[in-house]
């Protein structure tokens, strides 16, 4: 189990895998209450430690969790600690741990009485297993969907869903029977609005959905983005943001898209890669709504189906997502704006200076070819009445002048000139012999 407000594991799990430490004095061989007899630590932590005690009239295995003295005096964690009996007890589903009694001891301590598991958590068995096969992995979400679906629906969130919570035991000839442990920092609805400081954040940062690293309000959504850290951790044998800070990891699970399972499982199937990713979007309204959506589309998948969830997104399964691309800044889209306006206003106005430049050159040329031309046109047209003006006479006659003068003087061979015939000639051709 964990310290909810640092995130630090205490391995507080009541099972026999733990190890059986040296318990502090005073307690160890004691018998609680008049039915409690201490027999061993089975782990502490920030917040607690956990014993495996008997009932005494019962003669039933059971586990204690005792505050630490120094914690009873902080009201905040003190609450935490009640809350956490509070929740789980009022929940009673089969994949809760139960809670059965809740005291103190002699020196204001205080504890509550729980089921002694017989198993091991789920972070041993991702260790043992590495990577596990699909089929076991779907069996242990599906009952965690259960279980949290439970205690939504009673209007408690966990908020610290981790494989360290997760116990897995043997019952009814069934393996992997699911146990959720630690409600600590679970937010109740109808429970006090705030246990905790402004700006803390709770939780294990590696299982914080988005919304918990930035210390924003969260609900129920924020166990679906747990859930899909674990299925993926189960399937993959790893997180999906890690880094060598508590501050990286936050940051990555707030902007940085996970890579898909398939790039580092191949055996992963694309229906269930396709489940978790959805679990896993930053934004919770793309998000699974509930547990029991997930459920049945765990349902479909372990039959060979695709997960049909409201607005199910597909995901290319082969390689990582591309990153997203910056936005463009309002600003920086006004300014280009403004400049392509000014680009556009400067040449349109060097093609105004170039065309007005153009027309003054042709006028004044008009200009200066004038009196050459009245000198002609004067001469054609001196028939002109006085109130003429010859230069628009001359202009608008120039053509038909021309014409009539083409006419008047057609162009013609110069005619063949035949010589006058001489006598002698003449009779030299009649009279060949002279």
């Amino acid at each position: 189990m964990s310290d909810g407000a640092t995130g630090v594991d205490d391995s507080e799990v009541s099972g026999p895998h733990s190890g059986v430490t040296k318990a502090p004095e005073g307690l160890l061989g004691r018998t609680i209450d008049q039915r409690y007899r201490v027999e061993a630590l089975l782990g502490e932590g920030g917040m607690g430690l956990v014993y495996r005690v008997t009932h005494t009239r019962l003669n039933k295995p059971l586990a204690i969790k005792v505050l630490r003295r120094e914690n009873t005096r902080d009201p905040e964690v003190l609450a935490r600690f009640r809350r956490e009996a509070e929740s789980a007890s009022g929940i009673g589903n089969q994949h809760i741990v139960d809670i059965s009694d809740f005291g103190e001891l002699d020196d204001g301590s205080t504890y509550f009485v729980m089921e002694c598991l017989e198993g091991l958590d789920l972070i041993d068995a991702i260790d043992v297993a590495r990577r596990m096969p699909e089929e076991r992995a779907v069996h242990i979400a599906m009952q965690l969907c259960r279980a949290l679906g439970a205690a939504h629906d009673a209007g408690i969130v966990h908020r610290d869903l981790k494989p360290e919570n997760v116990f897995l035991i043997r019952r009814n000839d069934t393996d992997d029977f699911v146990k959720v442990l630690d409600f600590g920092i679970a937010k109740v609805a109808n429970g006090p609005k705030r246990l905790t400081r402004d700006g803390e954040v709770l939780g294990t940062p590696h299982y914080m959905s988005p919304e918990q690293c930035e210390g924003d309000g969260v609900d129920h959504r924020t166990d679906i983005y747990a859930l899909g850290v674990l299925l993926y951790e189960m399937v993959t044998g790893h997180v999906p943001h890690d880094a060598d800070t508590m501050m990286g990891i936050l940051t990555k699970q707030m902007y940085e898209d996970p890579i898909p399972p398939k790039v580092r499982a191949p055996q992963v199937s694309e229906q269930l890669e396709q489940l978790i990713m959805r679990c896993l979007e930053k934004k919770p309204d793309q998000r699974y709504q509930a547990m029991h959506e997930i459920e049945a589309d765990l349902q479909r998948v372990h039959s060979g189906q695709r997960p049909i969830g409201p607005d199910t997104v597909t995901l290319t399964p082969t390689r990582p997502p591309r990153p997203e691309r910056p936005r463009v800044s309002p600003i920086y889209l006004g300014g280009l704006g403004v400049a392509v306006l000014a680009l556009v206003g400067t040449m349109a106005m060097n093609a105004y200076n170039d065309r007005r430049a153009e027309t003054t050159s042709t006028s004044l040329t008009a200009s200066l070819a004038t009196p050459e031309a009245s000198v002609t046109v004067g001469e054609e047209t001196a028939g002109l009445e006085p109130g003429d003006d010859p230069a628009i006479g001359a202009a608008s006659e120039a053509p038909e002048a021309e014409a009539r003068a083409a006419r008047a003087k057609p162009v013609r061979r110069t005619p063949r000139q035949h010589a006058e015939p001489s006598p002698q000639h003449d009779q030299a051709i009649l009279d060949p012999w002279k």
